[in-house]
């Protein structure tokens, strides 16, 4: 690879992980108007109930800046009830109806054999839990933390049965009866929620309901390459909310939308309405220090007489982001496995990846497999980007002796210097326009490779159990900043320096000594990278010694 063309690749990759965290614009304000939901056949003293509620409700828009504050119990008490799915573990509270645990069967918390299943509810003993229901502007309701009859201790979904539910339910002291009913699948990660408000009372019941998700991070330690974020996906797109746009902003996110969800590149907690009129989202930062986000999810405002009741239908994914799985689950919910502006060519890339695995059992090999065969068809390009330097590094005493005698006269020299490249039917930008062309696919891997499942927990050999995680060999003592020793990385450098040595310079000593210091840069660079990511690139940096030498050899 050529020196200049290393040099840009390094900087443009320092400048793909600064655009990661400045690349999406936060979305408009929404611009939703009220609307009168009282009707003609209502008695007028139902009319008069429903203009002074009305008088006391904020708008619209009112209600996605300003969702109504929480103060949680310290500990849910109260009994539980246990969901068992094939796919999960899922752990309800009596005390608000609230889901306390949600622990994925086919997914460990580490690589430890003992590891428990993977929990997505990280949240502890501060009350804030998914599944909180309030009326927004009604909090006297007391529905949210109320004591929910459940319709059985335990619910197990069984492979063969088509679906089973869970009815909790509870009646405030207003007159409000609630009902939450749960209905979960056999094959999939999918499961619904059925609000039902029934009015017991005397009066009428106008207002709008408030479904709150609480998420604090999956994972224990935050890392940048695998940050905590909600992401929603419209008609205009997916949009992402890191944790400083939330705090910064409070974001009021307008519907309709299909589906939005706490994610990292692993996993999501998505919230899918089943009905797109009215509904919109509201994101709040409510802890900094635990990294706690409240996902504030608003129905339309509705009007219940006495004796009548109103329904509302939200469907859930809590789940692993799996290509296949999210296929199958349908919503578009693949697009929450996005690797920016090169999604076109990461995907293919993944599906390889994955069809090379199923032959293979090994995701190391399928990322050398996968270096190899890019390597192979990029073989022209930079065979003759090779050559092609080399062609330019011995017209290097010709180029110095025309610039030298022309160099009072920039317009002649460059005539001089384009006749000597006709002359030796040589191109000056022969040696970096291939390894340009590669550059894509480049970016596209190492979006890939450290957003993919399928590299979580995946053992390769040797000391490298988990092509997610930095390589680290246990030396019997800690390094400081690191642990253990990254020797993948370091035969990475250790390569890249002998691919910078054989690799022809273009005759500046200064530009030389820069570029051997690469070598350093990148391995600094990639110290705390994925091993799988290291590794794609230590295979890549041997082949292009070996060609590089076959090229040497044959000059």
């Amino acid at each position: 690879m050529e020196k200049r063309t290393l040099l840009a690749f390094a900087l443009s990759l320092l400048v793909l992980l600064v655009w990661q965290s400045m690349f999406y614009k936060p979305p408009q304000k929404a611009k939703t108007k009220q609307k009168t939901e009282a009707t003609q056949k209502v008695k007028k003293k139902q009319k008069r109930e429903v203009k002074e509620t009305a008088k006391k409700a904020p708008t619209e828009k009112e209600k996605t800046i300003n969702p109504a504050p929480i103060t949680p119990p310290q500990k849910i008490t109260g009994k539980t009830v246990v969901v068992e799915t094939p796919n999960f573990r899922a752990v309800f509270s009596t005390k608000g109806g609230l889901l306390k645990s949600f622990k994925l069967k086919k997914y460990r918390e580490n690589i430890e054999k003992d590891s428990p299943p993977k929990e997505l509810v990280t949240i502890k003993d501060v009350g804030y839990y998914p599944f909180f229901t309030e009326l927004l502007n009604d909090s006297d309701a007391a529905i949210g933390y109320t004591e929910y009859k459940a319709s059985t201790d335990k619910l197990v979904v069984d492979p063969g049965t088509k679906e089973a539910k869970l009815v909790l339910s509870a009646e405030s002291p207003k007159g409000i009866k609630v009902i939450k009913t749960f209905t979960f699948y056999p094959d999939n990660y999918l499961f619904d929620m059925d609000v039902t408000l029934e009015n017991t009372g005397t009066k009428a019941l106008s207002d709008t309901l408030t479904i709150n998700m609480f998420n604090t991070p999956y994972e224990k330690k935050q890392s940048r390459l695998n940050a905590n974020r909600v992401a929603v996906l419209s008609k205009k797109g997916l949009h992402e909310y890191n944790e400083k746009k939330i705090r910064k902003s409070a974001p009021k996110i307008p519907g309709p939308f299909k589906w939005i969800g706490y994610e990292n590149n692993y996993f999501i907690s998505a919230m899918i309405p089943r009905s797109e009129n009215g509904y919109s989202v509201s994101l709040v930062m409510v802890d900094e220090n635990t990294h706690l986000v409240r996902t504030v999810f608003f129905t339309p405002r509705f009007f219940v007489k006495p004796g009548d009741k109103k329904d509302f239908d939200l469907r859930f994914f809590i789940g692993p982001k799996d290509l296949t799985v999210l296929k199958e689950a349908n919503y578009d919910l693949a697009k929450s496995v996005n690797f920016g502006w090169f999604d076109i060519i990461a995907k293919p890339l993944l599906w390889f990846m994955d069809y090379i695995y199923k032959y293979v059992h090994n995701y190391g090999i399928a990322i050398i497999i996968v270096t190899v065969v890019i390597k192979i068809l990029f073989w022209p390009l930079t065979h003759k980007s090779y050559e092609s330097m080399k062609t330019m590094k011995k017209l290097q005493p010709k180029m110095a002796a025309i610039r030298e005698k022309y160099k009072n006269d920039r317009e002649k020299m460059n005539q001089e210097l384009m006749n000597l490249y006709r002359t030796y039917k040589v191109n000056p930008v022969g040696g970096c326009l291939p390894m340009i062309l590669q550059i894509p696919v480049f970016f596209a891997l190492y979006r890939m490779l450290y957003g993919a499942i399928e590299l979580r927990h995946a053992p390769f050999c040797l000391w490298i159990n988990d092509l997610s995680a930095p390589d680290r060999l246990n030396i019997g003592f800690n390094i400081p900043y690191l642990g253990g020793l990254p020797v993948l990385t370091i035969l990475m450098g250790v390569s890249m320096f002998i691919q910078q040595k054989m690799t022809p310079t273009g005759g500046d000593p200064r530009q030389e000594k820069m570029m051997l210091l690469m070598p350093v840069v990148f391995t600094v660079f990639f110290v705390n990278f994925p091993s799988g990511l290291v590794l794609y690139w230590l295979v890549n940096n041997i082949l292009s010694i070996g060609q590089q030498y076959l090229i040497n050899k044959k000059a």
